[in-house]
């Protein structure tokens, strides 16, 4: 029996500090999104969001310049509704509740399971696609 790989669809941001760390998600995540592109910190990540379209946005919550909770923030009040999954170590709770409240698509705890994070993001990127523009 074989098994089709589920098929790559849609655009991805990677918003992370860590540079090693945007390069294994991009390395995990590349047979799931069609395009992925990288960003080092929240205010690079909205410049991205600013001058192109996205079906996903996987972000790092504390990061330097701006935070993944900023970042979804300027998204919802620039009317950007793109589906949008943070991972932190921190989990604190007010962060969740913020995050929650901003309508985020998935809260993942680090270090991650990444069959988990993959699903995750594939769902995210159906949702993103499949949502009119």
């Amino acid at each position: 029996m074989i098994v089709q790989a589920p098929a790559r669809t849609g655009k991805l941001l990677i918003i992370d500090d860590e540079e090693d760390l945007r390069e294994v998600l991009t390395a995990i995540l590349e047979d799931s999104a069609q395009t992925i592109d990288t960003a080092a910190n929240g205010i690079e990540g909205i410049e991205k969001l600013k001058s192109g379209h996205y079906d996903a946005v996987l972000s790092d919550e504390k990061m330097p310049k701006k935070s993944g909770i900023e970042v979804l923030k300027w998204m919802r009040e620039n009317g950007i509704n793109t589906p949008f999954i943070m991972h932190t170590g921190y989990g604190q709770k007010d962060i969740i509740q913020e995050a929650q409240k901003l309508g985020v698509f998935a809260l993942i705890d680090k270090p991650w399971d990444e069959k988990k994070l993959i699903k995750t993001v594939e769902t995210a990127l159906q949702t993103g696609t499949s949502t009119p523009k």
